[in-house]
């Protein structure tokens, strides 16, 4: 009989450039000084995202002066490395497992296109095996890190140790001459920041039990990136936590039934947290109590939207509590474009 599949560690790293919402605003003085409404709408989402602190891979007057995509993707390959690897050397330790013996590298960004992929340059700054397997995922978005966790338990059933590694520079994305709706949203919500999870056979721990995932029809047009001659440009539309809110009461209910299990029956919920409005329309759908669901409120807090990350910022936190006990059950809630919602049940096995 093949043993359960567990999270048997989380890494993970932030850069060093770092910054409070009054901090921001200040760097970004002059950005839409010709615009106030705008200046004013910008302010505004900085204090309600309710965001404390956020990093950067490179320093705000820096991103505020990026232009064209072949400067994106220098400073992409060279910072988004050395967060990448830190974050896997971390994992890797934590889990006593060395580099050599990891057999698959699953790795998510939705940064910058780069091909290589640029897990090819933590492959070797980690030092694993020349062998190992890569998957790199790119279009999954903010959805990436739940998706990519499916794959590698998955993958982990071959008995060797997999690792996911998520990598977002989303100060990448920032567009100063761009100031729309989204774009004033996404310069208060996200940031940088890199993490690894080590899967494999365990005892003990996170046990996977289902991963599904799900496409909401006609939606999209709701998140995504639109590509231009300069780059990618963020594309949020402000009907999406309305229509995620509505449709993932009934998905998840049915997933849960699979397992004969309810909402009720689930003491943990690990969400992506997409923005302070999405957290409480699920919370709400949900009814559930403020100690259900703290992890995706503090990692907003204390780093804002790390896009594919973040859920792995989420799972070290719950997992870094007291909250589990001996065969609770948790559900991991990712989001991501087109509209997916990808849902992973687990168990803690003690």
């Amino acid at each position: 009989m093949n043993k359960p599949i567990t999270i048997r560690s989380i890494g993970t790293a932030v850069p060093e450039h770092s910054y409070t919402p009054e901090e921001i605003a200040r760097c970004t003085d002059n950005w839409l000084a010709h615009d106030p409404a705008k200046r004013a709408i910008f302010e505004r989402f900085l204090s309600s995202t309710r965001t404390e602190r956020r990093s950067f891979a490179i320093p705000v007057p820096e991103i505020l002066s990026l232009n064209g995509l072949h400067g994106r993707a220098e400073h992409f390959e060279r910072e988004g490395p050395k967060l990448g690897s830190q974050a896997v050397t971390r994992a890797l330790t934590q889990a006593a497992v060395t580099p050599e013996s990891v057999e698959s590298f699953v790795f998510t960004s939705c940064s910058c296109p780069t091909i290589p992929s640029i897990d090819a340059l933590i492959l070797e700054r980690v030092g694993m095996s020349r062998h190992t397997k890569r998957i790199p995922i790119y279009q999954q978005g903010c959805a990436g890190g739940v998706v990519g966790l499916g794959i590698a338990s998955q993958l982990a059933h071959s008995g060797g140790a997999v690792l996911l590694n998520s990598v977002e520079l989303c100060s990448l994305v920032f567009h100063s001459e761009n100031p729309s709706s989204a774009e004033l949203v996404g310069s208060a919500l996200f940031a940088d920041g890199a993490a690894c999870a080590v899967v494999g056979a365990g005892e003990s721990g996170l046990t996977f039990i289902a991963h599904q995932s799900y496409l909401l029809p006609n939606t999209r047009h709701l998140m995504g990136y639109d590509l231009f001659d300069d780059g990618f440009h963020l594309r949020l539309a402000k009907e999406l936590p309305q229509s995620l809110s509505s449709a993932a009461p009934q998905l998840v209910r049915s997933f849960l039934a699979q397992h004969d299990l309810t909402p009720s029956s689930i003491p943990h919920w690990l969400f992506h947290p997409g923005g302070i409005r999405i957290l409480e329309l699920l919370e709400s759908a949900f009814s559930l109590r403020p100690e259900q669901a703290p992890w995706a409120r503090e990692v907003l807090q204390s780093c804002g939207n790390l896009s594919s990350a973040t859920v792995l910022f989420v799972l070290e936190r719950f997992l870094a509590s007291a909250a589990p006990q001996k065969d609770d059950y948790a559900l991991l809630v990712g989001v991501g474009p087109g509209l997916t919602l990808e849902l992973i049940l687990f168990r803690f096995a003690a």
